[in-house]
């Protein structure tokens, strides 16, 4: 053997052994191989990779091969730095994609906030602006707002509880005069509200139809109860859209009237009665409406796009594409049907008459007397008469004046007999100078120098400095919750701070209460055993019709909770539950 050869043999030998040696250190550890004496054996590895070296000789390169037929090991120790390589990129580019998305997560957040605080800013600027708005605009709204439910707005309790009564379709005491002109203002929430109030009415429809081909009563009976929650639904929406009255009135009633139509079928179907032609012919008539609402609430829809912005609907601009569609349906878009019914959305209820007032038209400098002997001793100055409203039926002057106090009495008077209807007295209400009993008393005081009696306190509660009070007529030991008067005392002051007779003078008259059917003992039989009764009473209810009824009234408890259940004394059928309620506004029923 040649000294060259010899040379190049132990070059090849040198090489195998830092290609073997760093195979071990770098490939084999991934690889779950080893290699002892410098090379692999066959049989312990099936099959490795080639391993190669390259020598650079004078003419060239020459490619040697072990003894296994492998190629030098220097291509695994390349496709492993390769390897390495492109895992650190992949790590590199991972790290790059996060930091790109953080740096969009934060440009959207800030985005989001200057939003935002645009939209807060706008939303200040325009409630200042409505508070600037003249009372002739809330009085306005008020004329058209009417009180649903009646008697469901008090406790109806024979004694002075502690009892706030509410339902879904009653407003809070006093909060109508003062929050009329607050709107919601909220982008998200309006638009949230619109499509919503869109979805509903689409849901109207589809039940409305099912109803006309319902084979029977109770078929019938699960769709109206659909029909109900889907109606309610729909004007919960409606009232959330910051829309003056004005614009949205005849659409609100529209789906109200649904409701409590549905309602209405409903009870009759499950009192066993069966619906008459007349009362399906109506309900087309409904879903005739409900057609045409539907088609123009789609087209609405589709003609919003994504850059609308739902907060500028506070501005109330005529010009606005919702307001002005919804202005349309008020004017002349659709012809609502004449509804009359024993309902609270009935038309007949329309023109309901005035039972409480009599007397002579008083005029403006009559009412302006009767206005200072009524709140002398509150220190007003200057009394001015600012118009007239139509409060539910009954034509009233509105009065108002400014106290030595800085504060504000604002009050509606009758035209027919010169009756104070209702009033409030603007100004906060703090100390606690007079006790909750006091605070009855003062109240009872009041309405007597108002030339009201036989009246009894039906329910009282307490927040704060402010004890509220519901009194209904006293008809020889019945109760006659249509006659309600609400009143409010400050016990800072010791002053009756507000005041509605508005119920009472729509429907006082002299009664002629005829013998009941049933006696309370056979209406204590229809009670659930379930109920631990408390107390029973003769009471007489509205009806949602107008109408009223001989029931009576049983308050008990069931598992830790209290109920008042009503027996109509003519029938023995249920005529209305409640049940009271823990709320932050204090106990509710419903």
């Amino acid at each position: 053997m040649s000294n060259e050869i010899k040379k190049e043999n132990s070059a090849i030998e040198k090489a195998e052994s830092i290609a073997n040696q760093e195979y071990n250190q770098v490939i084999a550890p991934m690889q779950g191989l080893s290699i002892n004496g410098g090379f692999v054996q066959p049989q312990t590895v099936p099959i490795l990779p080639p391993v190669q070296t390259k020598k650079k000789l004078k003419k060239g390169k020459r490619q040697v091969e072990d003894s296994t037929g492998d190629k030098s090991r220097s291509v695994l120790d390349k496709d492993a730095k390769i390897q390495i390589k492109a895992e650190k990129q992949r790590e590199k580019a991972k790290l790059k994609k996060i930091k790109a998305e953080k740096k969009a997560d934060l440009k959207r957040q800030k985005s989001e906030e200057r939003a935002y605080l645009k939209r807060v800013k706008a939303d200040q600027k325009h409630e200042h602006k409505n508070n600037k708005g003249s009372r002739k605009e809330r009085e306005r709204n008020n004329k058209r707002k009417r009180g649903v439910g009646g008697w469901i707005a008090a406790v109806v309790s024979l004694g002075c509880v502690t009892l706030v009564l509410g339902s879904l379709l009653t407003v809070s005491l006093f909060t109508d005069y003062m929050d009329s002109g607050k709107v919601n203002t909220n982008s998200a929430n309006s638009q949230r509200a619109f499509y919503d109030f869109v979805g509903y009415v689409d849901n109207m429809e589809t039940n409305m139809s099912k109803f006309f081909v319902a084979s029977d009563s109770q078929g019938q009976q699960k769709i109206l109860t659909e029909l109900t929650v889907q109606s309610n639904l729909a004007d919960a929406s409606l009232s959330e859209l910051p829309i003056m009255d004005e614009s949205k009135y005849l659409t609100s009633k529209y789906v109200n009237q649904v409701g409590d139509y549905s309602k209405y079928l409903n009870n009759r179907l499950i009192d066993g009665y069966s619906l008459t032609e007349s009362e399906i012919n109506s309900m087309r008539e409904l879903y005739k409406v409900n057609l045409n609402l539907k088609k123009v609430l789609s087209d609405l829809s589709a003609s919003i796009n994504e850059n609308y912005d739902f907060s500028a609907l506070s501005k109330n601009d005529a010009n606005d594409v919702i307001i002005a569609q919804f202005n349309d349906i008020e004017s002349n878009a659709m012809e609502y049907p004449s509804m009359i019914y024993d309902g609270a959305f009935s038309d007949g209820l329309e023109g309901k008459a005035v039972r409480g007032l009599v007397g002579e038209e008083v005029t403006e400098l009559e009412v302006i007397e009767i206005y200072k002997n009524l709140f002398g001793r509150y220190g007003i100055e200057k009394v001015e008469v600012t118009g007239m409203v139509e409060n539910s039926g009954i034509n009233c002057y509105n009065v108002i004046s400014q106290t030595k106090e800085n504060g504000e009495v604002y009050a509606q008077i009758s035209k027919q007999g010169g009756k104070l209807i209702m009033f409030n007295a603007y100004k906060d209400c703090e100390g606690l100078n007079v006790g909750e009993e006091e605070s009855v008393v003062i109240a009872e005081e009041f309405i007597t120098s108002l030339g009201i009696s036989n009246m009894a306190c039906v329910w009282s509660y307490t927040s704060g400095s402010t004890t509220y009070l519901n009194f209904a007529c006293d008809k020889d030991g019945i109760i006659a919750y249509p006659d309600l008067i609400k009143v409010k005392v400050c016990r800072e002051r010791g002053v009756v701070s507000g005041f509605d007779a508005d119920e009472y003078y729509m429907n006082h008259t002299q009664r002629t209460i005829e013998e009941p059917k049933y006696t309370l003992n056979d209406a204590y039989e229809k009670v659930s055993k379930e109920l631990e009764i408390r107390s029973s009473a003769t009471v007489i209810i509205p009806t949602d019709g107008g109408n009223e009824k001989l029931a009576y009234e049983f308050i008990g408890d069931y598992n830790g909770e209290s109920y008042y259940v009503y027996i109509d004394a003519n029938t023995l059928m249920q005529a209305d539950i409640f049940k009271v309620v823990n709320t932050e506004q204090g106990r509710l029923l419903i």
